[in-house]
């Protein structure tokens, strides 16, 4: 009978521990499935059941985890200061029972929670957690941990970047990811060690990682992943200057841009399409693409740009029109001069032959003795034309300003020196009238003086004032028309830039003045995020671009320019086509909130 009643009150006591068990577990994964949903409150609610009904069976591990789950809810609603104390209450619970592995969580999302106010103390908390991982085990923990890591070295933060530990972090994670064949991730750190070899100008590792996350990403049919790491390849190829590749991989991006809906990508891709285009010579789809970039800017950013925008492209079908024309009219010279083509053809080829077999046989021997001399010294001369290039057209500069103040004002102030010590019986008024004449002149003069300086209105109003000055003062001369369009130019720019800019263009503008024989000049400049691009072109009679590139002083002192705040230019131009030019000039940005060249899945948030 005794044995009865024990076996009755075993039986109840094991009914009850059950009950309270399926009750807990009942809370807790309620609570997981309605965050899962995005349903926080109600899971907010769950998980503190959950916390009681854990207290009762004195189970800290799942207090631990409730407590972090708390705190991720809070984040989600913004509450991040509950937020913060969650994540304290659960890292104080498995510090007391060394739950390491819980503690790798916290201190994980404690990493993240800190990420975007705080980057040096989310680090810490990264590096807390690396510690506490098993040595030797390659799990999802060790890959997310080593990638958060990786990533904030990676960062635009001069403070935080390190391009050798971002490497080492980004490798450790990767071969975790592989470990546990976790498609997705991998594929994102493909792409972002492609962005670092990039940086580093270690241009063929950087395309094999883009390669890699482009295989990744198709089978796992991330659309707007592959359009990140296509337009990666499109940016390696155009540092290249492998025009046409990157012209591909530049479609391709584009199309699934249009397709996914992100004109941000589109923009930026239109930019860096001009550029290809350039390259190959596709002027006239350069400029149909540098329209098509305006639009999209400004339909985006600025939308009372629009008029503008219309102007440009009525001014772009009137230049084709005129293209047309002038390629009926180059046609129909082709047609006279095939004519000819045949008689001189065969006389043509003949000299060429003996001259070249000529000029072989002449320097072969000297190429031989100068070959080593030539490799080694080439870049040293080339920084010497480009330095002497700068300084001719300074002293050129220096040169005219001294004639002008000694022909023109020097002359002016010492007629009025005269009429003072003047002996002759003038009336006072007739003397005061010549004396303000000559004053009125030597001020005009002085104006203008100054105004081709043009180094103080720089300074004072920026880049922009000087420009549209600069092309009023060629408009009121009625010689040539001049056009300026400047897009999103919000603020000032580094001095040094400004100046160049404002020297190159110039530059640009006085050469078209003084050999193009053209009517017409167009100048425009837009700013894109870190970047700077001038488009240039003239209707004059143009030039062979080589010929001019190796001998004249003009485009070296352009070309020193353009290097001297590291910037890139193109020159397009053939005799009786005019010039087309396009710089590009790097402003420093260090963060970005938008756009950037790592997928958006770079920090991975751990439960």
């Amino acid at each position: 009978m005794r044995s009865f009643y024990i076996s009755i009150i075993f039986y109840l006591i094991s009914v009850t521990l059950l009950s309270a068990q399926e009750t807990e577990n009942f809370y807790f994964n309620k609570a997981k499935e309605l965050r899962s949903s995005n349903q926080f409150d109600s899971s907010f609610e769950y998980f503190q059941k959950a916390i009681i009904q854990f207290g009762e069976n004195n189970d800290s591990v799942g207090i631990a985890i409730s407590y972090n789950y708390l705190g991720l809810i809070s984040n989600n609603l913004n509450n991040r200061k509950n937020a913060l104390k969650y994540f304290y209450k659960a890292i104080k619970v498995n510090k007391s029972i060394k739950n390491y592995d819980g503690l790798i969580g916290n201190y994980n999302n404690l990493g993240n929670y800190y990420w975007s106010e705080d980057t040096k103390l989310s680090l810490q908390y990264y590096q807390e957690a690396q510690k506490l991982l098993p040595i030797g085990i390659r799990d999802k923990k060790s890959a997310i941990i080593n990638m958060n890591i990786g990533t904030i070295f990676s960062s635009r933060d001069e403070e935080f970047f390190n391009y050798d530990s971002a490497v080492y972090y980004y490798l450790n994670s990767l071969e975790s990811f592989k470990a546990i064949k976790d498609s997705s991730n991998l594929s994102s750190l493909y792409h972002n060690l492609g962005f670092l070899y990039e940086e580093k100008g270690n241009f063929e590792a950087a395309l094999n990682s883009f390669k890699k996350s482009v295989a990744l990403k198709v089978n796992l049919k991330d659309q707007f992943g592959l359009a990140n790491s296509h337009m990666g390849l499109g940016n390696i190829y155009l540092k290249q200057k492998n025009f046409k590749e990157s012209l591909v991989q530049y479609e391709k991006s584009l199309a699934l841009a249009e397709y996914l809906g992100d004109p941000n990508r589109k923009m930026n891709l239109y930019s860096n399409m001009v550029k290809a285009k350039m390259g190959i010579g596709a002027v006239e789809e350069a400029s149909v693409l540098f329209q098509e970039y305006n639009h999209l800017r400004d339909s985006l950013f600025d939308s009372e740009k629009m008029q503008e925008v219309k102007d440009l492209e009525t001014k772009y079908e009137t230049e084709k029109k005129e293209a047309e024309i002038r390629e009926q009219q180059l046609a129909i010279e082709q047609k006279n001069f095939q004519k000819n083509l045949f008689l001189g053809l065969s006389l043509l080829l003949v000299v060429l032959i003996i001259s070249t077999i000529w000029f072989f046989l002449q320097k072969q021997e000297y190429l031989k003795k100068l070959k080593n001399e030539e490799i080694s010294n080439m870049k040293t001369e080339q920084e010497l034309k480009e330095l002497n290039a700068m300084m001719h057209g300074q002293e050129e500069e220096r040169n005219r300003i001294a004639s002008d103040l000694h022909d023109r004002l020097g002359a002016r102030l010492s007629s009025i020196k005269l009429l003072f010590q003047s002996e002759q019986n003038e009336t006072t008024s007739n003397l005061k009238r010549k004396l303000l004449d000559n004053i009125n002149e030597a001020i005009k003069e002085t104006r203008e003086i100054s105004h081709n300086l043009s180094t103080d209105m720089l300074t004072r109003f920026g880049i922009e004032t000087a420009l549209k000055d600069m092309v009023r003062t060629i408009n009121e001369a009625e010689k040539i028309k001049a056009e300026i369009a400047i897009y999103g130019l919000q603020k000032r720019l580094p001095l040094e830039v400004e100046r160049n800019i404002y020297h190159i263009s110039l530059e640009l503008i006085n050469n078209t003045i003084k050999h193009a024989k053209a009517e017409k000049i167009i100048l425009q400049i837009s700013q894109t995020d870190g970047e700077i691009n001038v488009f240039y072109e003239d209707d004059g009679k143009g030039f062979d671009v080589q010929n001019i590139a190796d001998s004249g002083m003009g485009m070296r002192s352009i070309y020193a320019r353009v290097n001297t705040i590291n910037g890139a230019v193109y020159f397009n131009s053939k005799p009786g086509k005019g010039i087309n030019v396009v710089m590009t000039i790097p402003v420093e940005e260090r963060k970005t909130t938008e756009e950037s060249n790592t997928d958006n899945s770079v920090k991975s948030k751990m439960a």
